[in-house]
């Protein structure tokens, strides 16, 4: 706590207004829109309402499959695969569901993945899983990258004072659902 009750206890040169183009978002963030940990100061919530709907600081969004590669043993590329290219399967196992691919196989077996036909949704870095295909044993682990964080990860704070600070660090204020005026960011 700082020195008077209700602030907190920071110095800084980094404090903005937060307005559309650098903190508001609407739907899906953008690196326009990303406040980087800031506190937040509510200025006014009398006239236009007390709702303040943020993503906290440090939440992750979905994960993209960006690749695939092999998990490092002997057999992996699996068996009773058909031979020829750009084939569709699903791939099971691993954190998410509905991935679907294309793949290649050479004497039976997969060699590559050509293409990601369907994302599928709940897949992490590092998941193994299985081509759905040929004997169902051509394995590999899952090569993702962390997306933005979505609308739908953000939390709502109700009944907020004017000339107070938010409890909590944050990296987007979302114009949807939020009814505070006169925000200011600071970090």
């Amino acid at each position: 706590m700082g020195q008077f009750g209700n602030q907190p206890d920071f110095a800084t040169n980094s404090i903005k207004e937060i307005t559309t183009a650098n903190g508001f978002i609407s739907d899906t963030p953008s690196s326009a829109s990303f406040l980087g940990g800031s506190i937040i100061y509510i200025g006014d919530n009398l006239t236009v309402g007390n709702n303040l709907k943020v993503i906290p600081a440090g939440t992750e969004g979905p994960s993209t499959v960006t690749n695939f590669v092999s998990p490092g043993y002997a057999g992996s590329g699996g068996t009773g695969y058909t031979n020829g290219t750009s084939q569709n399967a699903d791939m099971i196992g691993g954190s998410g569901t509905g991935l679907e691919i294309e793949y290649t196989a050479v004497n039976e077996r997969v060699v590559s993945i050509d293409l990601i036909v369907d994302q599928g949704v709940g897949y992490l870095n590092g998941d193994l899983v299985t081509v759905d295909d040929g004997d169902g044993n051509a394995v590999f682990k899952i090569v993702a990258t962390t997306g933005l964080p979505t609308a739908a990860q953000a939390v709502t704070f109700k009944g907020l004072g004017t000339g107070g600070f938010l409890p909590v660090t944050v990296d987007y204020v979302l114009a949807t659902g939020t009814t505070v005026a006169e925000l200011i960011a600071a970090r």
